[in-house]
């Protein structure tokens, strides 16, 4: 049985969820998720949980999917509807949010793991700065069937509340790492067996369509303003586009993993 307790606004185990549109929580030792479909896919991941926070209307519609999945161990919290707003600092709708632990999950060894036994693609994001644009290549990444995400050392919070609300809990769904030495990890894929392909607007680059897919396949997608750097491209094995209209220039950058990664993976699904 859920350990459900009506609570009051200025209680202090509430503090975890007050003014969050005031603070980030990069630098704690905790993250928040909110709604009930990423608030799932939290409770069904490997990250542990520290408590929940359900609005009274919620109740009803959040306790099966609390009863199902949540320790008895972890308390689950309620306040009234008009009291949640005040609370977190902003207009909030969902009926229900989760505190959980900032941890590493996933190592190495988890991001190489081979799930299906068909083609492995790994994304590779060096520099990648923006968390709508981070959320959008997790949810893509989880959809389109892709193994993994390598982030490179500057790359933006993957378990900030706006990547995760718009990843839809694909942080949750597939491993990923935070490199600590971008370069030599991707020799690291080299040596076992991956073709990286560096991703960039440029005509001398293979169309999408002419691309030749090895099995092991490390796509590198650049920072939303200038690309890959030369670094990173030239660290590449073979560079690649998305043949535009004349007059455009780019997409975003979650377009552009979606359209890269169905064409890597749909062979793969279509065996």
């Amino acid at each position: 049985m859920a350990r459900v307790e009506d609570v009051s606004f200025s209680d202090s185990r509430l503090d975890a969820y007050r003014n969050l549109r005031d603070r980030t929580l990069r630098g704690e030792s905790l993250f928040i998720a909110e709604g009930d479909l990423v608030v799932e896919r939290l409770l069904k991941s490997r990250f542990g949980v520290e408590s929940l926070l359900v609005v009274d209307r919620a109740m009803k519609r959040v306790l099966p999917m609390v009863e199902r999945y949540l320790s008895s161990e972890v308390p689950v919290y309620t306040i009234p509807y008009e009291e949640v707003s005040q609370l977190t600092g902003f207009a909030f709708h969902q009926g229900v949010l989760a505190v959980g632990r900032r941890e590493e999950v996933w190592s190495w060894e988890d991001l190489l793991a081979s799930r299906r036994g068909k083609r492995r693609v790994l994304i590779v994001l060096p520099d990648i700065t923006k968390p709508d644009n981070l959320g959008n290549v997790f949810r893509c990444a989880a959809a389109l069937g892709a193994d993994g995400i390598l982030l490179g050392e500057q790359a933006c919070d993957p378990l900030g509340r706006r990547c995760l609300r718009v990843s839809m809990g694909g942080v949750f769904q597939l491993p990923w790492h935070r490199s600590r030495n971008l370069a030599e990890d991707l020799t690291r894929l080299q040596q076992q067996g991956y073709a990286c392909y560096a991703t960039i607007l440029d005509t001398s680059a293979v169309p999408l369509r002419e691309v030749v897919w090895q099995p092991r396949v490390a796509l590198l997608l650049g920072n939303e303003y200038d690309g890959l750097n030369a670094e990173m491209v030239e660290k590449c094995d073979e560079k690649i586009t998305i043949p535009m209209a004349e007059g455009v220039d780019s997409l975003n950058l979650g377009v552009s993993c979606g359209i890269f990664l169905y064409e890597v993976c749909e062979t793969a699904f279509s065996r």
